[in-house]
């Protein structure tokens, strides 16, 4: 498996999707009901989700790619483009809970 791995508070392992314009979440190292879902519902109902890359990333993926972008903001903020802040906080965005 290559992408990001979340572990809930139960420690079931949930591999992290983009699907379109959202972020999905499905199980991998359990079964249950719902075997996908929503980041933000996944966060809600089992968070919260410790994030890491699974084994065998590829360093040239759009994972990876993303990876990077979220360290230069992290690390270099004034060299960062606004495009590459507003991809960042929208992740944030959808994987905190907002109660």
């Amino acid at each position: 498996m290559t992408g990001i791995v979340g572990v809930d508070r139960s420690g079931r392992r949930w591999a992290v999707v983009a699907v379109g314009d959202t972020v999905r979440a499905r199980l991998v190292s359990d079964t249950g009901t719902p075997a996908t879902m929503a980041i933000e519902e996944l966060v809600y109902a089992h968070g919260p989700l410790v994030l890491s890359p699974a084994a065998g990333i590829e360093r040239g993926g759009v994972c990876a790619a993303f990876v990077d972008t979220v360290d230069l903001v992290a690390s270099d903020p004034e060299t960062a483009s606004v495009e590459q802040i507003r991809a960042v906080s929208a992740f944030a965005r959808r994987i905190l809970p907002t109660d």
